[in-house]
């Protein structure tokens, strides 16, 4: 996250945290010390933090992940994303560990999806056209289309092969043709990309595939595929079964099938 992002950033988290304008008096620096080596720990959960950055504001300190969704406060742990504080254990689960589409306002339509099924629930997933468990989950969904709405994404991670796979399909997603539309979603579904040019595109929008990539990187993709559920639970990888791992039924266990990226990506 830029220094520029970040400064984007305060005045959202600031407004949201407008309460803790007041800081108390800080204890001393030893005491602190003292009581931490002294605490009986009833219960501990990782955060889904993989940076922080101390940002200065006036008199005022920020600690903020490097992602800018998290940030320490006057003694406050706040999720900037959806606006809400982080005070126990359980709120691990229910807000650090979910991705909640709807208190983020994105338009996952800006992201140039490729749109599959019909029902009232929406699963967003972000793949890559060559990887193969990408290809298991887009298999599994096609029986769930009354149930959900899957937004699939393209995301080049696998290579120069994916990225142009990528921009070849992205660009004629932007058609105004249904019919081209439409051989984008069956290309995808089956995996084939035969017969795609290897020239870049002379007239494409590009801005889809633009942001697409600086949301990845945000929700710090690791590999493919990503999903996030309904209820903003997130999984990376293909579940072994997929309709159970969108019930949230308790006995669905995922399999630990996700594909790395080979290597770094230049935006296209």
């Amino acid at each position: 996250m830029t220094l520029r992002q970040t400064s984007l950033l305060l005045p959202l988290f600031l407004s949201a945290s407008a309460a803790l304008a007041t800081t108390p008096p800080k204890p001393d620096a030893s005491d602190i010390a003292a009581s931490l080596l002294s605490i009986k720990i009833d219960g501990m959960q990782d955060l889904p933090i993989s940076g922080l950055k101390m940002v200065k504001t006036g008199a005022q300190t920020v600690f903020i992940s490097s992602n800018g969704r998290f940030a320490f406060y006057g003694g406050k742990l706040m999720d900037v994303w959806t606006q809400q504080e982080i005070k126990d254990l359980p709120d691990i689960d229910k807000i650090a560990n979910r991705i909640d589409l709807s208190r983020m306002k994105l338009n996952v339509d800006d992201l140039g999806p490729v749109t599959i099924g019909h029902g009232k629930e929406s699963v967003l997933i972000f793949i890559d056209p060559r990887c193969p468990y990408c290809g298991k989950v887009m298999k599994d969904l096609q029986t769930l289309q009354d149930k959900y709405t899957f937004k699939l994404v393209m995301v080049p991670i696998l290579g120069a092969e994916s990225q142009n796979i990528v921009v070849q399909l992205a660009c004629q997603l932007g058609s105004a043709d249904v019919k081209t539309k439409e051989s984008v979603r069956e290309r995808l579904l089956k995996q084939d990309y035969a017969g795609l040019p290897t020239e870049q595109p002379t007239q494409c929008n590009k801005e889809p595939l633009q942001r697409t990539i600086v949301t990845a990187k945000l929700f710090g993709l690791q590999g493919v595929p990503f999903l996030i559920a309904p209820d903003g639970r997130t999984h990376s990888g293909a579940p072994e079964v997929l309709f159970d791992w969108l019930a949230n039924k308790p006995n669905a266990v995922p399999a630990a099938t996700a594909l790395e990226p080979t290597k770094v990506e230049k935006k296209p």
